[in-house]
């Protein structure tokens, strides 16, 4: 790929069941998780139906309320990060639903930071 560019996100999630801290602890210590993302139902109207590979660098999970998670998130540019969260309906594996085993919703999405080519 042309771009090496990263974004770091800091999502709040709501989950279907309270995690428990050793889940979270397996959360954040994922790096490099590979994913597939078919184009996102909320942009097929305007988007090409592809299925695309992206990165999910590195993830640290806390939690703030009994069902409610801070995720910071650093991926690889052009990452579906709603998407990532929710898995949109199994269009895009692995989700952070998937990973925790229960349905995830994002309600907060911000972008920290833009990173430039990575060395």
């Amino acid at each position: 790929r042309s771009s090496e560019k990263r974004k770091r996100y800091r999502c709040v999630i709501v989950l279907t069941r309270e995690p428990t801290e050793e889940e979270l602890s397996a959360l954040s210590a994922q790096q490099s998780v590979v994913l597939k993302q078919r184009t996102p139902v909320r942009v097929l109207h305007r988007r090409s139906a592809l299925t695309r590979t992206r990165t999910i660098y590195t993830m640290s999970a806390k939690s703030i309320s009994r069902r409610c998670i801070l995720l910071d998130v650093e991926a690889e540019s052009g990452t579906y990060i709603k998407e990532f969260v929710h898995g949109d309906f199994g269009r895009t594996s692995p989700s952070v639903g998937e990973l925790l085993r229960c349905g995830a919703d994002i309600v907060q999405l911000d972008v920290l930071e833009v990173l430039d080519s990575v060395q």
